[in-house]
This record gives structure tokens, C-alpha cells and sequence, in this order.
């Protein structure tokens, strides 16, 4: 596969709901290159399950650290087994502070898939002229259900917005292009309030896929895909490497790693991290025979030589059972969705903190398929997938 063609699957993946039947976010980056889509591929095998991921309403077939004060301590209950699940309560009804349902149609608006959050209560959502062609963002209020408009978005033929984030009152994203067989990454930004979408100038072109992206301050942090975190201002100006982060991908700012998500090796995921604020370090501790761990800020988790799933702190400490293997590792170090038992089938979102799970309302298609629906869109808080006429709308952030 060429990489104009990986291009292209990363953005076709991004907003396959256009033609899904049920209609990644962030998906789309996580399943571009071949490396990463066989891996997603056996640790769906060793799962057990052949699953289709819904992320931000698309459906598509594939199968301890230091100190941080945003995490929560996953020490509490212990894991059931996945022959223990039961049917739980549905998600609306165990966490009534972090649900919300909307229409999957809106007035004067085409169709569209919730991208992120753009604070606790506005929605971003993200509209098409045609299939993979986005043609503007909006803000969408959940305690009101008004939706404005933020800004048009044109892009050429072949070229993709994707890697929304939110921050000093602006909306950032990014596109990739081709230039003379090279891929170019540009950012571009709008004002959360409304107005035209710019460029964020750089004094040289910016070689490469960009792959995350975060706001810090007056400065957009990016990292590629080739590996590299870079800093550029808001307001334009030079492209500055950050030191230290020469091979690494962000993973939650301040916090960058190395491999990243793609490991074509089978590496673990974002084993090495570095805070690059304060210049901590951490490696994930991983046992000999373990398969498929993805680390984040706090935890890994992952499969065993016996197929059984697991997550721990990243020093190794306070290891527990899953009741399954989390496909993308575990969303804000505490979540993943869980088959449920046929019947009824379906998924639930499973909290490892405190044992409680909710049942996401998602059913096996009369074909049998099973789905997963991705956890941590946008920056790491969002689930969101349609379920009828509504999507569902789920803050992490707001789960105690």
C-alpha cells in the first residue's frame, strides 16, 4: 500500500458513517497504517470476537506512571470475569450526569458526527457536502439543543480535516496533502465564538502526517506519525522540535511516548513516556508472553500468554483480570466496553475503578455482527454512536 493510499484509508475510515448502514473521530488516525490494522485485527482473534468498531456513529469491520493529578487512583474493585457479566442498567441510568441524548437529525444542518467536546456542555460536531468531504464545523449546546454554526471548511480534492482540538478560544485542526510525492502536514484554526478559518502559517512546510494535536498556551503542540513532537504559535511563526521528543507521539499532554499507537512489531504501546513540562520519565513494566498492551498516562492493559486480559498501574502494581481485552487500551486509564452475554447481546461500558457497568443499547445486527463502540474520541472524553434516531452522547470526564 502506497502512502498516498494509507492517506486515503485513514480519512475514508474517518467518515465511513456517510454510507454505513447504523451510523473515527479519532478513530481514523488510529487504523491508517497497515502495521496497525493487523494488529487490531489479532487482538481481535485473541478476543475471541470478531467485532465492528462504531466510532462517532461510522461502522467499520476490524476486529502506573508518576504523578498525575488528573488520574484516578484504578485500585478499587476487582474486574468480573467475562463469564460473571450480567446485564446491566443502561448507561443513561447509571451515570444520568455524563448522558445525554441528541437528534441524529438537525435543522438546517447536514449530516453530521459529534468530534469532541468543546466544554462541559457544547458539543463539536463536524457536517459533509459529500461522502469524506467536510464542509464545516458547528457548536452544539447540550442543555439548550441550539446549534450554530463555527466556520465553512474547504479543503482541495484529496485533502482531509481531521485531528480536531479546542483551546485559547479557538478550534485547531489539521490537513495532509501531497506535495511532490511528500506528505505535508498544514493546521488551521476558527474562533470557538465564530469566524473564518485560517492557516496557521509556518516558515517551513511541515513534513510529514501529523498524528496528535493539543493547544498549550499560545502554541500548537503537534506530533507526526513518522514520530516527533513539534510546538509552532497560534498566531503563525516557526516550527520548533521539543526536546527530548525526537521519536515520541503525544499521548496526553504533557505527556508524549514512544512507539505510539503503531507498533508493527507487536511493541508495546506507548511503553517509554516522557512528561515534557517537567522532564519525568516512566516504562511500562511488561511480562514475558503478554500481547497487544497499550499504556497510557497511568495504566496498561493487554493480553497474556493464556488469553486472558489484564490492566495495571505502568510500574506493574495492582495488576487485575478484565473481563475482556480493550481493543484501543483503556479511555481516560478506567473504561473499555464488554461484550454482554446473547442474549440480548451487545456491548456496555465498564468502569475498572468501581466494578459499574452500563449497557450502551447497541444490538447484533440480524447478520450476527457484533459491536464495539470506541471510547475517548476527541480528547479522550467523548463516546459518542447512534442508536435509532438519537446519538448518544457520553462525558468519561463526568463519571466519579
Amino acid at each position: 500500500m502506497t502512502d498516498h493510499l494509507e492517506e486515503m484509508l485513514r480519512s475514508t475510515l474517518g467518515h465511513a458513517s456517510e454510507l454505513a448502514p447504523h451510523a473515527p473521530g479519532n478513530l481514523s488516525t488510529h487504523i491508517a497504517r497497515r502495521s496497525r490494522v493487523r494488529r487490531m485485527r489479532a487482538q481481535a482473534l485473541v478476543a475471541a470476537a470478531a467485532v465492528v468498531v462504531i466510532a462517532g456513529g461510522a461502522t467499520m469491520a476490524v476486529r502506573g506512571v508518576g504523578h498525575d493529578p488528573t488520574a484516578v487512583n484504578p485500585s478499587v474493585t476487582p474486574s468480573p470475569t467475562a463469564t460473571e457479566m450480567r446485564i446491566p442498567a443502561p448507561v443513561e441510568e447509571v451515570w444520568p450526569q455524563a448522558v445525554w441524548k441528541i437528534p441524529a437529525k438537525l435543522p438546517g444542518v447536514r449530516k453530521f458526527q459529534p468530534r469532541g467536546f468543546i466544554d462541559d456542555h457544547t458539543l463539536l460536531l463536524e457536517t459533509w457536502e459529500s461522502f469524506e468531504k467536510a464542509n464545516a464545523i458547528y457548536a452544539y449546546d447540550l442543555d439548550s439543543g441550539r446549534v450554530r454554526k463555527i466556520t465553512n471548511i474547504r479543503t482541495p480534492k484529496g485533502v482531509y480535516a481531521s485531528g480536531y482540538v479546542v483551546g485559547g478560544g479557538r478550534i485547531v485542526w489539521q490537513t495532509i496533502d501531497e506535495v511532490r510525492g511528500e506528505p505535508v502536514t498544514s493546521f488551521w484554526s476558527a474562533p470557538v465564538a465564530g469566524g473564518k478559518a485560517t492557516a496557521i502559517a509556518t516558515e517551513r512546510a511541515v513534513k510529514g502526517r501529523g498524528d496528535q494535536l493539543a493547544v498549550v498556551g499560545d502554541r500548537l503542540a503537534f506530533s507526526l506519525l513518522e514520530g516527533g513532537v513539534f510546538t509552532v504559535p497560534l498566531d503563525g511563526g516557526a516550527v520548533e522540535p521539543v526536546a527530548g521528543a525526537a521519536d515520541h507521539h503525544i499521548l496526553r499532554w504533557p505527556w508524549v511516548g514512544t512507539p505510539g499507537e503503531y507498533t508493527p512489531e507487536g511493541e508495546t504501546s506507548f511503553q517509554e513516556l516522557l512528561n515534557v513540562e517537567t522532564g519525568e520519565t516512566s516504562r511500562a513494566v511488561v511480562h514475558p508472553g503478554e500481547k497487544y498492551v497499550w499504556c497510557r498516562v497511568t495504566t496498561c492493559s493487554g493480553s497474556k500468554a493464556d488469553h486472558t486480559a489484564f490492566s495495571r498501574l505502568r510500574d506493574g502494581s495492582q495488576e487485575r483480570p478484565l473481563p475482556q481485552s480493550p481493543l484501543f487500551g483503556l479511555a481516560l486509564d478506567r473504561f473499555l466496553t464488554v461484550h454482554l452475554p446473547n442474549p440480548p447481546g451487545g456491548q456496555a461500558l465498564f468502569d475498572v475503578v468501581t466494578g459499574k457497568s452500563g449497557d450502551l443499547g447497541r444490538r447484533p445486527s440480524a447478520k450476527g455482527q457484533s459491536y464495539v463502540i470506541e471510547l475517548g474520541l476527541g480528547d479522550g472524553r467523548l463516546v459518542a454512536y447512534q442508536l435509532g434516531n438519537e446519538y448518544v452522547i457520553i462525558d468519561l470526564a463526568k463519571i466519579r
